[in-house]
């Protein structure tokens, strides 16, 4: 089995970011649905009080009981352009979105006994064909709270500082550039999950 990766060029002005950023959040609030920064953007937002230098894309949480099934309609419909679908409603959704060259990652939260969790589908061959494997990444139960990051409101979990934690381990005031997103983090875990690449959700 190998991972494959694409090489894609991509742009990231943070002018530009933090407009699609809040026109994002506008959007879903529009839909009733709360986003939270999370990933990359939360590390930034928190460690940086900005954008990560290297990151090319923005991350938002959204919990799965408030995805709807015509939500990408009305998305579409405002201007936004998907780049993926990854997994299913009910099995790690995952969706990708663009405006104006710059993308965002939607991960929905699903609630397991205690804790949440959501996935990232990573690529990979086996017997010369592709497939994703789905990654789980948990996180103990969290409340959120409002903030202001770039000079527009967002949402970000309570206790921000522990969240990072969860993710990046106790070493997160360190960057690392060479983060490899699916399997670094300190609460990755790989399930036996695969679907063939093309697999629509």
């Amino acid at each position: 089995m190998s991972i494959f990766k694409k090489s894609k060029k991509a742009i990231f002005d943070k002018t530009i970011a933090i407009k699609v950023l809040e026109k994002m959040l506008h959007d879903l609030e529009q839909e009733n649905i709360q986003a939270w920064l999370t990933d990359g953007t939360l590390l930034g937002y928190y460690r940086e009080k900005d954008f990560i230098g290297h990151d090319m894309d923005m991350d938002l949480g959204v919990f799965i009981d408030d995805y709807k099934p015509d939500l990408l309609v009305h998305l579409e419909d405002k201007g936004w352009k998907l780049v993926r679908k990854l997994g299913f409603r009910d099995l790690g959704l995952e969706l990708t979105l663009s405006r104006d060259q710059h993308k965002i990652d939607l991960f929905f939260f699903y609630k397991e006994g205690d804790k949440l969790w959501h996935a990232a589908w990573q690529g990979f061959k086996k017997d010369g064909k592709r497939y994703r494997r789905m990654i789980k990444y948990y996180y103990d139960s969290f409340s959120l709270s409002q903030s202001i990051f770039q000079g527009i409101r967002v949402s970000v979990p309570e206790n921000p500082e522990k969240y990072i934690i969860t993710k990046y381990g106790e070493n997160w005031r360190i960057p690392v550039k060479n983060w490899d997103w699916a399997l670094d983090p300190s609460n990755s875990r790989l399930t036996d999950i695969e679907i063939p690449y093309n697999t629509k959700g």
